[in-house]
């Protein structure tokens, strides 16, 4: 379980996130919604402590840490290894191959050996559909193929949650199809994703769970057929944006 309970966050005097109490179970995933500037990347970069609150807890799968105070490095430690985020711009080393750019990150934290690390990285880019492009460095690959290098990244260090910040958002869409299925089969394989996003197509296809953030706060957390049907006014404007594209 992935639980945040009470979690405030401002930017000098604008509060983003507003008492944000979720409880999200492992083996499902949740797509968080909501317009622009409503907090849905500061609440995702909460979980992996890439945002530090100003009050509230964040507890994953046993370990947990409270804010308010100064957080320690092992605190920091325990959280990032129970999550792994996959951001917006992809963020590989550019100097380094496709097989190292996964493979270097479960070796440097201590959860696999060089060789292991190495043959599990294969078999990971092989399900993401890259495991032809082994020895590639990162600016020969279109923006699809690195993001789907990244997902392979961090699915490597095998963490309990997947943080997906906007993973398709720069891509056309022939490209975003391409990680939007590998994405899929990680759904289909119970693992446990947090994704935000502005696809709703995904939302409806995949969502066990949606949560709409508006104005700091939560306004829907729930079923997806439950917030589609919602008459929540600010539901409705917020949907109908995207039902006149």
């Amino acid at each position: 379980m992935l639980e945040l309970t009470d979690v405030s966050k401002s930017f000098g005097d604008t509060t983003v996130l507003r008492g944000i109490t979720l409880a999200l179970p492992n083996g499902e995933t949740t797509v968080i919604l909501g317009p622009s500037g409503s907090g849905k990347s500061t609440l995702l970069r909460t979980m992996n402590l890439l945002e530090i609150p100003e009050s509230g807890r964040l507890d994953i799968n046993g370990d947990s840490v409270t804010f308010g105070a100064q957080l320690t490095r092992r605190q920091i430690s325990a959280i990032r290894r129970r999550s792994a985020m996959v951001f917006q711009g992809y963020n590989l080393f550019p100097h380094e191959t496709v097989l190292d750019n996964v493979a270097m990150p479960p070796a440097l934290n201590g959860k696999a050996d060089r060789a292991t690390a190495r043959a599990r990285a294969v078999e990971l880019l092989e399900s993401v559909g890259m495991g032809h492009r082994l020895e590639e460095y990162p600016d020969n690959l279109s923006g699809g193929q690195q993001q789907r290098v990244a997902i392979a990244r961090a699915l490597a260090v095998e963490p309990d949650y997947l943080l997906f910040d906007e993973p398709t958002s720069a891509l056309d869409p022939e490209l975003e199809a391409e990680v939007i299925r590998v994405m899929v089969d990680l759904a289909r394989e119970r693992r446990s994703l947090v994704v935000v996003t502005h696809n709703i197509g995904f939302a409806r296809r995949v969502a066990d769970r949606i949560v709409f953030l508006a104005d700091g706060g939560i306004g829907f957390d729930g079923a997806p057929e439950d917030f589609f049907a919602s008459d929540s006014e600010r539901i409705r404007r917020y949907l109908n944006v995207f039902d006149a594209v």
